[in-house]
């Protein structure tokens, strides 16, 4: 009787890699990609609820926070280190907690004490979103962030790879993108990470979309934190305003490179203050400009 494991390919269907051209092994990679869109596609609906949650959460002055371990914890610190400078999210409203930190390696996965410790910096509370990362759902360290932070009253959101898994059943809403065998085995850095890249990219801008952060197709709120950005916003800014990119320089400086604010002074004809307090004063861009038409 043979003792080989019954959930592995069997060997005619095994990818022989050493044996494959350089070509050959790009082709397989690439097509083991493939899959991944069309996975998270079929996760629409729990994609959107789980957004609505965040906005709704976001809006009422709760957090979002982010945790895994390895390959699925960098995936996850990579989304929260964007988020407040592509969306003018302020300090401390998204936060992520990686197992080990940016040093963490494959050994934190199991440290639950870690989670504890990590869990009590977090302070999760009622109002809080924590968007849990694990290819396989049932990471040891992630899984103890997420019970930890339900205890707290905290939300949780799953993003898994693996169908019905301790994660899952644990979580107030579950994101299951399924990408199937790795072509290299277990390595889930490649579908697996790009499925969850791409899930959290579109969960997290759906949100923000959402939450009135997103005007057109343009990051509206985005921090204008070097000369590229400056240049970004003011132009978002001059397309809104149907204005020069002079005149919109000129405003985004008298209105402290708030870009709502300055298309408002453009299009209102709104002094620089008045035009800050109607920017503040509105959920969305679009609920602003039609106050001053």
């Amino acid at each position: 009787m043979s003792g080989a494991d019954p959930d592995l390919p069997r060997d005619e269907d095994r990818p022989r890699l050493h044996l494959l051209s350089p070509e050959d092994v790009v082709a397989l990679l690439l097509d083991g990609e493939q899959r991944v869109v069309p996975a998270v596609r079929a996760a629409t609906d729990q994609i959107v609820a789980a957004a609505r949650l965040i906005a709704e959460r976001l809006g009422e002055g709760g957090r979002l926070a982010f945790a895994g371990a390895g390959t699925s914890g960098r995936v996850a610190f990579t989304e929260a280190a964007e988020l407040p400078g592509t969306f003018g999210l302020a300090e401390g409203r998204v936060v992520a907690i990686m197992a080990g930190g940016a040093d963490g390696t494959d050994g934190h996965e199991d440290d639950t004490e870690m989670a504890q410790a990590d869990l009590a910096r977090l302070a999760p509370t009622t109002g809080d979103v924590l968007v849990a990362v694990a290819a396989s759902g049932s990471t040891p360290y992630t899984i103890e962030m997420a019970e930890g932070a339900a205890k707290k009253g905290a939300d949780v959101v799953a993003v898994v790879n693996t169908p019905g898994s301790p994660l899952v059943l644990l979580a107030d809403l579950a994101i299951e993108v399924p990408v199937g065998p790795e072509v290299l085995r277990g390595s889930t850095r490649l579908s697996a990470g790009s499925a969850q890249k791409v899930t959290l990219n579109t969960l997290t801008t759906t949100a923000m979309t959402l939450l009135g952060r997103v005007h057109d197709d343009v990051m509206i709120d985005v921090v204008p934190a070097n000369a590229k950005l400056r240049e970004r916003a003011a132009g978002i800014a001059a397309e809104i305003a149907t204005s020069s990119l002079d005149e919109a320089r000129a405003a985004l400086a008298a209105c402290d490179w708030n870009t709502r604010a300055a298309v408002l002074h453009l299009v209102g004809g709104l002094a620089p203050d008045e035009a800050i307090e109607r920017a503040a004063a509105h959920a969305t861009l679009q609920g602003a400009l039609d106050s001053v038409r």
